[in-house]
């Protein structure tokens, strides 16, 4: 039971990090749009700025998963 539960709980903090890296951008692009009146502009520049957020950070923690699963690889030999 042990084995799976390491990458699953690493699942739930990636969809967790990418779907709050999308929303509170978006978020606020869409209450900037309502309180200056400009359309999807802000909410668009939010959607850029989050998906840069949650792409950076999702290569982040996989590259820091994949060094620790190798580590532990090494320390199993």
């Amino acid at each position: 039971m042990r084995q799976w539960t390491g990458p699953l709980r690493f699942l739930l903090t990636i969809g967790w990090y990418v779907a709050l890296s999308l929303v509170i951008p978006i978020g606020i692009g869409y209450w900037l749009d309502h309180r200056f009146d400009r359309g999807p502009l802000f909410t668009l520049i939010g959607l850029g700025i989050g998906t840069i957020i949650a792409f950076y950070g999702l290569f982040r923690m996989l590259r820091q998963y994949k060094a620790e699963q190798e580590e532990l690889k090494k320390g199993k030999k």
